[in-house]
């Protein structure tokens, strides 16, 4: 079944069903997003909601007038573009995330993985806090898993070094 996310301007709601969808006070401009689309899209650009709005021959008055200039939800574009206005996700870390849990330690990678895998999910459903949050987890699990791969090779190089100066002696 098809799940819808909407935003008033400020926030997402979401995944509710189409039928659901149809019971909200959404507008001809209100966003929407589906793991169909790439990018927000306004409800008057969406086929399964266009009935919605046929009848209306007055103006509807969005749910937010406006948005606050230091959080606005723009859509995103996959293409690359000049305008400014488009904000990128942030930085995933998933390839960094694997190759570390590869080489290093499978117990300090997975969390990485987890975090860095739900990055772009969120910010495509409109909560870019959460994807920043989860953007740093991944990076902060990385360093961990790093660390303790670099604190184990340290310490069995030092163990074995340790044996062989022992054999050597005596």
């Amino acid at each position: 079944m098809k799940s819808y996310h909407y935003s008033d301007g400020q926030n997402s709601f979401g995944p509710i069903t189409l039928e659901e969808l149809r019971t909200k006070r959404i507008t001809a401009n209100t966003l929407i997003w589906t793991e169909d689309l790439v990018t927000w899209t306004k409800a008057q650009d969406i086929p399964e909601l266009k009935d919605l709005f046929i009848d209306n021959t007055t103006p509807q008055k969005p749910l937010l007038a406006s948005l606050p200039p230091e959080h606005p939800i723009q859509p995103h574009s996959t293409e690359k573009t000049a305008n400014p206005n488009y904000p990128k996700p942030p930085k995933t870390y998933l390839v960094e995330s694997i190759i570390t849990t590869i080489i290093c330690c499978w117990l300090f990678g997975i969390p990485a993985i987890i975090y860095a895998s739900r990055v772009e999910k969120k910010f495509y459903a409109g909560d870019i806090t959460g994807a920043e949050r989860d953007s740093k987890n991944a990076k902060k699990w990385i360093i961990i898993n790093l660390i303790a791969c670099a604190s184990i090779w340290l310490l069995t190089i030092g163990i074995f070094g340790l044996g062989l100066f022992a054999s050597i002696l005596f």
